[in-house]
């Protein structure tokens, strides 16, 4: 487990130094940034366009993630089947290992 940074205290009378050196504090404070990042649900949707694709990503637009589930808008019945019966499993794949610690469990894709 990762040592917790303390602050010294305010009248501190002792014989340690009460300085610390970037190469201790970094890498705590950039672990805890990633998993900060990675717990957040929201950045999925943000991140939809890359996932998609540049050519797809014209033609759709993600909504909401609620509950495991990202819903995504789409242009026409067309593009609706072909994510459904093709893309599905694939986008998944590319969701889950992008964000690991994010349970996505369905993509719903709505006409719209």
């Amino acid at each position: 487990m990762a040592k917790a940074n303390h602050r010294t205290p305010k009248n501190y009378d002792g014989t340690r130094l009460t300085t610390r050196k970037m190469s201790e504090l970094l890498p705590t404070v950039l672990e805890q940034i990633g998993e900060i990042y990675n717990e957040r649900p929201d950045l999925i949707i943000s991140a939809w366009s890359a996932i998609i694709g540049p050519q797809l990503a014209s033609m759709t637009e993600a909504m909401a993630f609620t509950n495991g589930v990202l819903v995504v808008k789409v242009k026409n019945s067309s593009l609706h089947e072909l994510l459904i019966r093709q893309d599905k499993p694939r986008i998944l794949k590319s969701l889950r290992m992008k964000f690991p610690k994010v349970s996505i469990n369905n993509i719903v894709f709505r006409i719209g």
